[in-house]
C-alpha cells in the first residue's frame, strides 16, 4: 500500500510542474526514470514493511504503460511519416541485436 502512495504521489508532484517542465528537455521519461533510480536504494526497506514484489512489478508496469502512452499520444504524426522508414529500420535492428543477446545469454547459461 505504501508502493501505491509512493506512485501516486509523485503523478500528483508531477502533474504540478509538468507544465514548467515542457518548457525544458525534461520530459515524463526522464523524471520517472530518476524516481525509480532513487527509490532504488529504498527498495530493501520498502520489501520489509511487507511490500510484494510482484505488487512493485505490477506498479513499473502500470507506470510504463502511461508513460508510454502519454508520449505516444503527444507524438507529431507529420514528423513520424517522415522519419517513418528510420523508425523501422531502427526498431528492426534492435529487435534482432535484443533476440541475439537474450539467446547468447540463454546458451551461456546453460
Amino acid at each position: 500500500m505504501m508502493s501505491v502512495a509512493i506512485l501516486v504521489s509523485l503523478f500528483f508532484l508531477y502533474s504540478l510542474i509538468s507544465r514548467r517542465l515542457e518548457q525544458t528537455i525534461v520530459t515524463a521519461p526522464i523524471v520517472f526514470t530518476v524516481a525509480g533510480m532513487l527509490m532504488f536504494p529504498a527498495l530493501p526497506a520498502i520489501l520489509r514493511f511487507g511490500v510484494n514484489a510482484g505488487v512493485l512489478s505490477w506498479l513499473a508496469e502500470i507506470g510504463l504503460v502511461l508513460l508510454l502512452f502519454t508520449d505516444a499520444s503527444r507524438t507529431d504524426t507529420t514528423v513520424l511519416r517522415c522519419i517513418g522508414n528510420l523508425a523501422v529500420r531502427l526498431l528492426s535492428v534492435g529487435m534482432l541485436l535484443t533476440t541475439q543477446v537474450i539467446l547468447a545469454d540463454y546458451m551461456i547459461m546453460r
